[in-house]
């Protein structure tokens, strides 16, 4: 495999990836309303479970879809580093893209760097804490 075949399959896997997040981020917003939704009706404790369901598996899901953009990046990389070390041409832009992401065999994970746990709790507060908290004043 060549440098340009790496760079074009990882490309279009992001184009997929893509994808995924944007029907994520829609399913974040629908969460969103569901929560605001529930607080503002006080619902009763079926639909603050099924939300709260809900919520959780939007949450699970973009966790995935980001443990797989990682995996592919990082896999890209090692492809790269795999490249180089079979005697084969790199540009570099591909140096530099494995010494940002390092060139051993990649791993899939669910964890998120710090930034990515954080942002992650923060929709679960936004979804979960309306849904339970006290009922919005009108």
């Amino acid at each position: 495999m060549e440098e340009m075949q790496i760079w074009q399959l990882l490309a279009t896997q992001i184009i997929g990836f893509s994808i995924f997040l944007a029907g994520n981020a829609f399913l974040i917003w629908v969460a969103f309303r569901v929560s605001k939704s529930v607080n503002e009706t006080g619902g009763n404790i079926i639909f603050k479970l099924v939300g709260t369901v809900f919520g959780l598996g939007i949450v699970w899901n973009g966790l995935i879809v980001q443990g797989f953009v990682g995996n592919v990046v990082q896999s890209a990389s090692y492809s790269l580093g795999q490249l180089k070390e079979s005697g084969g041409e790199v540009s570099a832009l591909a140096e530099s893209f494995m010494s940002a992401n390092g060139t051993d065999l990649p791993e899939f994970s669910i964890v998120p760097d710090v930034i990515g746990i954080i942002w992650w709790l923060s929709v679960l507060a936004i979804i979960l804490l309306p849904m339970w908290g006290p009922k919005a004043s009108d």
